[in-house]
C-alpha cells in the first residue's frame, strides 16, 4: 500500500507549533501518530484540542476534514461557535465508556475517511474511561448486594492497564500508522505517592503511553491574566517530555483568553521581544516594542531613553504658579525613585506631546513604538504584518537552534571503508 504524505495539524500557535514540530520548517503535529496531552484542570488541554480541530477546519474545510471528540467525562462546555466558527461537538460525536470501546470507535473513525481526507479523533480522557473488566466487577458486586450476600471477588483494577499496555496503544498504532490521522490523548495528572519516584505527578497509562506516544505535551498554569479584577485567561507553560523527533525536550508559554482560545500574536510577540518572565508576568519591555516597515525593530534601552529624555522639555505648573518649562529628565527624577526603563516608558506616556516625539524617535519608517496591546491590535489588522511576525518568529528560533547545534567533526564519512 502506497504511503500518505505526512500532514502536520497546527495547534493554532505558532511558537506551539514550532516546539512540537521538533525539527527545522516542521510546525505542528504529525498524521499517523497519537499525541498525549497531559495536564491539571484548567490547564488548557480541551482549549488546546479544540484549537488543533478548528485550525485544520478552516484549513482544509468540511469536505476534505474530519473529526470527532469523544467526550468520555461528559465535562465538554465550550461555545466553539462564537469562538471557532464551528461547533466542535455534534449530534455524531460519540461517548466511549471503557477503553475497549474506545479503541474501537477511534478504528471505525479511522476506517471512515476517504482518500484524500484528513482527520483527528480526541480522546477526552483516558482518566474517563473504565474497562470491560471492572464493569463486570461493578455489576457482579451491585448484584451480590441486592441479593444481601458478600462480594469477596479483589478489585485491584488491572484490567485497564494490561489493556493498554499490551494491546490499546500497541494496536492503536497500527490502526492509524500511514494514514492521514491525528489522534489526541488527554490525561490529568495525579500526584505521585511513590516515596522513591522522581516525578511529583503521575498520569494513566504508566510507561507504555510514553513508549508508544508520538510526543507528550504537558501543560501547566503559570499565571491568571485579569482585567478589573476578573480573570480573562492563562498563561500556561507548555514542556514536550517525550517527542520521536530531532529536537525533543522543548517548551514555551503561550497565553489563552477563555472567550478567545489561544492567543496566537500575542505569543508569537512574546517570544519574539522576550515580554514574559519564567513565571508568565509581563515585563517593562511590553509597553515599548518597535514595529517598523520591515516588522520588529530595536527594542529601546534605559541608556538610550535617559539619553533622550535628557534633551527634551516638559511645561510644568505647581498651584497658581505660571506654567514653566523644565527639563523632561529632572522632571523625572522629581517623580520617581529610580531610572528604569518602565519608569520612564510610564512617564513618557503620560505627556502626550513627548510621547508624539518618542514614538517618532524610536519608531522605524512606516511604523511606531507599541505597548502590547497596541501591538497585537495593529498586527491582527494587518495580514502583512502578521506575516512577517511569524517569518521573525520563526528566524528567531532557528537561529537559537543553531546556536546550540553541536559543532563536531562527523565520526562517520558517507561511505563504509570496506566498500558497499
Amino acid at each position: 500500500m502506497k504511503k500518505n504524505k505526512t500532514v502536520y495539524f497546527s495547534t493554532g500557535c505558532e511558537v506551539l507549533d514550532m516546539v512540537v514540530g521538533g525539527a527545522a520548517d516542521v510546525y505542528g503535529f504529525p498524521s499517523g501518530k497519537f499525541i498525549n496531552i497531559v495536564g491539571d484542570k484548567s490547564a488548557g488541554k480541551t482549549f488546546l484540542a479544540n484549537e488543533i480541530i478548528a485550525a485544520a477546519y478552516h484549513r482544509y474545510g468540511s469536505k476534505n476534514f474530519r473529526w470527532m471528540y469523544d467526550d468520555c467525562e461528559s465535562g465538554y462546555s465550550f461555545d466553539t461557535k462564537s469562538m471557532y466558527g464551528v461547533d466542535i461537538i455534534t449530534k455524531d460525536s460519540t461517548r466511549s465508556e471503557t477503553i475497549e470501546q474506545a479503541f474501537c470507535n477511534i478504528s471505525d473513525f479511522a476506517e471512515s475517511l476517504t482518500k484524500g481526507q484528513f482527520g483527528v479523533y480526541v480522546l477526552d480522557s483516558l482518566d474517563g474511561l473504565s474497562s470491560i473488566e471492572a464493569e463486570k466487577q461493578a455489576t457482579a458486586r451491585i448484584k451480590a448486594h441486592k441479593a444481601n450476600k458478600e462480594y469477596n471477588e479483589g478489585s485491584y483494577n488491572m484490567g485497564k492497564p494490561r489493556y493498554l499496555s499490551r494491546e490499546f496503544f500497541p494496536q492503536l498504532c497500527s490502526v492509524i500508522q500511514d494514514k492521514n490521522i491525528l489522534v489526541i490523548i488527554i490525561s490529568q495528572v495525579r500526584e505521585n505517592i511513590d516515596m522513591f519516584s522522581f516525578e511529583k505527578y503521575k498520569r494513566n497509562g504508566g510507561k507504555a503511553l510514553d513508549f508508544y506516544a508520538h510526543t507528550v505535551l504537558w501543560l501547566a498554569t503559570m499565571k491568571k491574566i485579569q482585567k478589573k479584577g476578573r480573570s480573562v485567561g492563562v498563561v500556561v507553560k507548555a514542556k514536550v517530555t517525550k517527542s520521536k523527533t530531532p529536537r525533543p525536550f522543548r517548551e514555551c508559554l503561550f497565553s489563552l483568553l477563555f472567550d478567545y482560545g489561544l492567543d496566537n500574536i500575542g505569543t508569537c510577540l512574546d517570544f519574539l521581544f522576550d515580554l514574559r518572565t519564567d513565571k508568565g508576568e509581563l515585563t517593562p519591555a511590553s509597553k515599548a516594542i518597535s514595529w517598523g516597515a520591515e516588522g520588529a525593530g530595536e527594542k529601546p534601552n534605559v541608556a538610550k531613553v535617559k539619553k533622550w529624555i535628557s534633551t527634551k522639555t516638559v511645561s510644568v505648573s505647581k498651584g497658581n504658579s505660571k506654567t514653566k518649562e523644565i527639563n523632561a529628565l529632572e522632571h523625572f527624577k522629581n517623580l520617581y525613585e529610580r531610572v528604569n526603563l518602565e519608569n520612564m516608558l510610564d512617564f513618557i506616556e503620560k505627556e502626550t506631546e513627548l510621547k508624539k516625539e518618542y514614538q517618532k524617535e524610536f519608531g522605524a519608517a512606516g511604523g511606531g513604538v507599541f505597548n502590547r496591546d497596541n501591538l497585537i491590535k495593529f498586527i491582527e489588522e494587518s495580514p502583512d504584518n502578521n506575516e512577517k511576525m511569524i517569518e521573525a518568529a520563526r528566524s528567531k528560533w532557528e537561529g537559537i537552534e543553531a546556536d546550540i547545534r553541536t559543532s563536531r567533526k562527523k565520526r562517520y564519512g558517507t561511505q563504509p571503508k570496506g566498500g558497499e
